[in-house]
């Protein structure tokens, strides 16, 4: 096996789940700032 290539895969697989980690931080966060300018308010129920 040719060892280059195996280094160029975990170097691209490696940029790839870093990518996918980044932006479900990116999600995240931002979920959390909506959640903070809007927060959930309870309704009262009409009886």
């Amino acid at each position: 096996m040719n060892i280059e290539i195996i280094n160029k895969a975990i170097e691209i697989s490696g940029i790839g789940m870093l990518t996918v980690f980044f932006f479900m931080a990116v999600f995240y966060f931002v979920i959390v700032g909506i959640d903070k300018l809007f927060p959930y308010k309870e309704e009262e129920k009409k009886k």
